[in-house]
């Protein structure tokens, strides 16, 4: 009895081995990417500590993904996604809960409309690093250098 049951286990256990190797190439190849241009943020003016982030956000997958937050190990700085619009004439801002990708689509946070807003930035280095999060709970960490631009 035990020479017939050695076969039938080691099949089993192959079996459960080539199962769960399969399933670990769907999720790897099925996983959330989205590809980060053009990141920068503008150097905050001497003495503030809030400053704005820009970058391009494209998806080159074939469903929407959707940006919940971003953060930062940065100590002491939060982050907010924002966009600027225009109503009667007037520019407002608003902070946003999250920011859909389409599918094979860029998404473009720029001054004047969806951005990125930094509190408590110092701005002493020459790049920062944030992390996308994805609705799905998937961190992305993106550099963003520090860039010198005039201020509005």
């Amino acid at each position: 009895m035990v020479r017939v049951l050695g076969p039938v286990v080691a099949g089993m256990l192959a079996f459960l081995v080539a199962s769960c190797d399969g399933g670990s190439h769907a999720r790897q190849s099925l996983g959330p990417t989205l590809a980060f241009d053009n990141a920068w943020v503008r150097a905050p003016v001497a003495g503030r500590t809030v400053t704005a982030a820009y970058c391009e956000v494209t998806n080159p997958g074939n469903l929407p993904l959707d940006i919940i937050g971003f953060d930062s190990d940065h100590p002491g700085l939060r982050v907010e996604i924002h966009e600027s619009t225009e109503h009667d004439g007037m520019m407002r801002m608003r902070r946003l809960e999250r920011v859909t990708i389409p599918s094979k689509a860029t998404v473009y946070f720029a001054p004047g409309g969806k951005h990125l807003m930094l509190f408590g930035f110092d701005g002493a280095a020459a790049e920062v690093t944030l992390a996308a999060t994805l609705d799905g709970g998937e961190t992305l960490p993106v550099v963003f250098a520090i860039r010198s631009e005039q201020h509005r």
